[in-house]
């Protein structure tokens, strides 16, 4: 795809493979293209990226001490806020349909082939690739999931919707970034 710098996808049931040019235009959010005008297309304005380690606290019983322990990274959670132009248009087509259909399809597959148990979603950010991730099916599995989404209508612009797309890595996070 061209003129974009970012973008999210699912995977389908029977994909060749995880990439975003596999899943098609239908199955396909994309972000911020230069063709467009703000009524139409997606444009993302905030990304923000939670990379945990896990760090529990060992109090230590009837003593000052209180060890911390390095248990590890612990997740991965991005957090994308855009604006969705033309979103008044009921049609598959459109990001906030799109983005409606995939809550209900869910955040894995787990039967027919190939098997996504770890996440059927795909991140490309053109501007912090360091955190892009193409859903795998290998023994060093990942992907991402949908956590939530909120949407956010724009005043009396009923073309406009804000919407906030917060996501998890699952699976290999090593691997995966």
């Amino acid at each position: 795809m061209a003129g974009e710098n970012g973008a999210i996808w699912q995977v389908q049931l029977s994909a060749a493979n995880g990439l975003e040019a596999t899943a098609g235009a239908i199955n396909t959010v994309l972000f911020n293209s230069s063709t467009k005008v703000p009524s139409d297309g997606a444009f993302g304005s905030e990304t923000t990226v939670d990379f945990r380690r896990a760090v529990p606290e060992n109090e230590g019983v009837d003593v000052d001490n209180n060890e911390l322990q390095d248990m590890g990274i612990s997740g991965l959670d991005i957090t994308i806020e855009a604006v969705i132009g033309d979103a008044d248009n009921d049609v598959a087509a459109n990001s906030v349909n799109k983005l409606i259909k995939w809550l209900k399809d869910g955040n894995t597959l787990k039967t027919g082939s190939p098997i996504y148990s770890k996440g059927r979603y795909g991140l490309r950010l053109d501007n912090a690739p360091q955190w892009n991730a193409v859903p795998d099916n290998t023994p060093n599995t990942f992907g991402y999931h949908i956590r939530n989404i909120k949407f956010v209508y724009l005043g009396e612009r009923v073309d406009l919707v804000g919407v906030t797309i917060n996501l998890s890595l699952g699976g290999e996070i090593p691997n995966a970034i």
